[in-house]
Formats: C-alpha cells, structure tokens, sequence
C-alpha cells in the first residue's frame, strides 16, 4: 500500500469554501480566552526568543494564516495545529484570533498535532518519540498504520520509538541538543546506564562526532576484553594458591605486576603459612 505525502495531512484541514454559513470548516475570529493548547501537543518545550520575534512579526503584520482548531464545547475550543502563533498572538495582546473549525475524531486530533510539527521540523527526536508512543498506546494503531498515516517508513518510527529506552539523563540532552539522534542510537547498543550516561556526558563535553563515539566504544569494549581474559587468569591462579595454603588469597594487579594477599586469623595459622613459604623456598 503506497504511505500518504505527509504533507497532505495539513493540507486537507484548510478549508476551499470560505463561504459557507455555519462555523465549522471556515476561517473565523475566536476569542483567543477560549482557545486552549492540545492534550496531544507533542512539543514540550518552545523557544522563548523564537516566540517573542514571532509576536513582534504578528503584532507588525498581523496573523497571516490562521490556526486550526477543534470545538470542544460552548466558547470551548482545543487547538489542532499552531500553537505556537497562538501563545505569540496572546504576548502580542490580540483579543481575538482567526481560526478554522474542525469537527474531528480523537485520532484525528493527534495525528495533526504530530503532523504540523513534523512538517516544520519542531520536534526533536524524544518529543517526536512521545508523540508517537502516545498515538500508538492510546488509540491502539500499529507502527505500520502509524508509518502509513504519517507518511513515514515503519522503521524510522520503530527507532525513534527506542530512544526513549535510554536513561532520562540522555534523554534531557537530547532535547537541550547537546547530544544528537545519531549518538543515541549509538548508545542504545549499550546496557550498562552508567557507562550510557558516561558517554552521553563525553560527547556533550568534549562535541564527539557519531564516529568517535563508535571508536570511544570498540576501543572500550578491547579493554575490558582484556581485563576479562586477565581476570580469569588471576582468578584461576587465587583459588589454586587458597587451596593449597588453606586460606584466603587475594592476588591485586595484573599478570605484569600487583600483589598477593595472604590472610591467617591466627599466629599458629601465620607459622603455618611461614613454615610452608619456607620449605617452598629451599
């Protein structure tokens, strides 16, 4: 089955008969008191400057395209897409705001919310993550339905749903943009969360590139390879050297050098162990 353009999404909310009667499917002026944001707005964060030079544009050429919304109830109405022209019409002071009225279902509602964003390329990969998470669990759809609705290839859906495996930590770095939605799916082949966070904390600090991060990791991934083969080494060699002086012995270090630690619990235990040493010795 051949995905529908994203972009006809938006497309089909503006309305081609502006001349029709009744409220629904025509541009018209809403109080902006009435007008609350989407349950379904997958930004969780906008840009205070990017908002205010928005206002000083609307408040200097008025609002050129209306936004979308969807009747809720009497002088109720939730906004189905441009949020952002409506937070920046309320600090510019507009009292009242043109807007089309939809008349929509639920999954409807959420799909544009998602759809507008995308197409302006708002979202950063964790709030587009959410947004799909939260289209596929409330409404139940599959990833293909969703990739199909959306314009996008399941797989892309599927990945960008990952990310949200990572720690929080990451996840906030994302969103400030210090790290990138390559890095993440770098780190999502890692299980430990500290080392995870570790890395997320290097690429940040010291701006490593995707490729770096992956030579940061193999070259990691050799040496604890090796500490393991040592490890069995010195382990193998403690519990022959506890067994054959009947106690504790701990061997600190690496095969090129460290120490043994013997332990005795008591002065005939550590003449015993002395006696022994000293007939090896000879």
């Amino acid at each position: 089955m051949k995905r529908k353009a994203l972009g006809k999404g938006l497309k089909s909310l503006i309305p081609t008969d502006v001349g029709r009667k009744n409220e629904t499917d025509r541009v018209v002026e809403i109080d902006i008191s009435f007008i609350k944001p989407s349950k379904y707005q997958p930004r969780r964060k906008f840009d205070d400057e990017k908002l205010r030079e928005l206002s000083e544009s609307i408040k200097n050429s008025g609002l050129i395209q209306p936004i979308v919304v969807a009747k809720e109830g009497e002088n109720s109405y939730s906004i189905i897409a441009g949020e952002r022209r409506w937070r920046a019409a309320q600090m510019a002071g507009f009292k009242k705001i043109p807007a089309i009225v939809k008349d929509i279902d639920e999954v409807k509602k959420a799909e544009f919310a998602i759809i507008e964003n995308i197409q302006r390329e708002n979202l950063n990969p964790v709030e587009e993550a959410y947004a799909y998470k939260t289209l596929l669990e409330k409404f139940k759809i599959t990833q293909e339905d969703l990739a199909q609705r959306l314009g996008k290839k399941r797989s892309s859906i599927a990945n960008t749903i990952r990310i949200l495996n990572l720690p929080q930590n990451v996840l906030d770095m994302i969103e400030d943009g210090a790290i990138s939605l390559g890095h993440a799916k770098v780190l999502l082949g890692l299980k430990d969360e500290n080392l995870i966070l570790k890395l997320a904390k290097e690429v940040a600090e010291k701006g490593l590139s995707v490729r770096s991060l992956e030579k940061r990791i193999n070259s990691l991934s050799e040496e604890n390879k090796k500490k393991q083969e040592k490890d069995i080494f010195l382990d193998d060699a403690s519990e022959k050297l506890t067994k054959a002086l009947g106690t504790k012995v701990q061997i600190k270090g690496s095969q090129d050098k460290g120490s043994i630690v013997i332990k005795y619990h008591s002065k005939e235990q550590l003449q015993a162990l002395f006696d022994y040493l000293k007939r090896g010795a000879k």
